[in-house]
């Protein structure tokens, strides 16, 4: 028997959240709305209602077809500010630390958090430039440091509209159409890079670190100066940023 009564209280919060509960029961690539209100035993429509409301506030995403649903950036974003996000930055860090000490450039791992991206740890490259990326800040909204790119590009068209319409991008010397442009190539090429801004003298690298349980919602970055990540061995740092990454990806879906 299905539940047919509209959500509604304390009720539709239980509701809600045999819905979160029920998305990753189903393939990586997310489940149908049919899929779910069978495993929840609620009516398609009442299922739908809620998935929208999730979709809004960011706890689940909808592919463009608009046929799958999967968990979204808010609920791997509070997964990792609960009480276990302590343990996944432990699990990630000596990654972290490898792929400094394999590069001998700073590494950082960081996440989206609605606008912004924030840095979760990192590891200091050979040459000690952790203090300058600090003074710029370890929180940027998405698009003005090179994990941000990493993430904005990971979304749709839609959703980089929604998030560069923020009043907070004013306060920022970087215009809409140069983000845009940034996004552009991390698409093209899969990964984010970034010369001189918003550091002189630095280049960042940065691409996004892939899961299971969520879209992209975590980043991994190698930050150093022009002369040290100079165009030849670019293709190189860019592989064992990829690998990190995957291997990132892969301990978390097997936590």
């Amino acid at each position: 028997m299905t539940r047919q009564d509209p959500p509604q209280g304390t009720q539709l919060i239980s509701r809600a959240a045999d819905v979160l509960r029920a998305i990753p029961r189903g393939m990586p690539g997310g489940r149908r709305l049919r899929d779910i209100a069978l495993s929840t035993g609620l009516a398609e429509p009442t299922t739908r209602r809620i998935l929208m409301a999730l979709i809004y506030e960011g706890f689940v995403v909808q592919d463009a077809q608009g046929r799958l649903y999967r968990l979204g950036p808010l609920a791997y974003e509070l997964g990792l500010a609960s009480n276990f996000h302590g343990e996944v930055v432990e699990l990630c860090l000596p990654h972290v630390r490898a792929l400094s000490a394999d590069t001998g450039m700073t590494a950082i791992l960081g996440m989206r958090a609605r606008w912004e991206a924030v840095a979760l740890s990192h590891a200091e490259g050979e040459e000690k430039i952790l203090s300058r990326i600090v003074d710029a800040g370890e929180r940027l909204p998405l698009g003005v440091g090179t994990g941000g790119v990493a993430l904005l590009a990971a979304l749709s068209d839609a959703e980089i509209d929604e998030i560069l319409s923020a009043p907070q991008y004013a306060l920022w010397p970087i215009s809409r159409e140069e983000i845009l442009a940034r996004v552009a190539f991390a698409r093209a090429h899969g990964y984010a890079d970034i010369v001189d801004k918003p550091l002189q003298g630095l280049r960042g690298i940065a691409v996004v670190v892939a899961t299971h349980k969520a879209s992209p919602s975590l980043y991994l970055a190698l930050v150093s100066t022009r002369e040290r990540l100079r165009n030849e061995k670019l293709s190189q740092t860019v592989s064992i940023l990829r690998m990190t990454a995957d291997r990132i990806g892969a301990a978390l879906d097997l936590r």
